[in-house]
């Protein structure tokens, strides 16, 4: 008999985008203390910090654009600007479908 326990979760699971204009990312070394920070945080699934901007695909059931704020600004930057949205058009559509049952 096969086993089960590897299997992925089957409930359809949304990821949000966000992306975070932070100001003093200006060197290689600040963006790789900030993602040293930010790669610690349970619920990043994905992140890009590049020119003065991080981009981070996350699990908003396990961490909120809030608490990554707080850490962005807890490591000794500050976020100027914010903005976010569903990870995928893929994701848009599983959301819509599991809300219309």
């Amino acid at each position: 008999m096969f086993s089960d326990a590897s299997a992925p979760n089957p409930v359809p699971h949304d990821f949000v985008d966000a992306e975070f204009s932070v100001a003093g990312l200006e060197t290689p070394s600040a963006e790789k203390a900030l993602e040293s920070v930010l790669s610690g945080l349970d619920g990043i699934e994905n992140l890009r910090i590049s020119a003065g901007k991080v981009v981070v695909e996350y699990d908003p059931v396990r961490i909120t654009k809030a608490r990554i704020s707080e850490a962005i600004n807890g490591a000794g930057f500050r976020v100027a600007e914010v903005e976010s949205g569903l990870a995928s058009p893929i994701a848009d559509a599983l959301h819509e479908e599991s809300s219309e049952m």
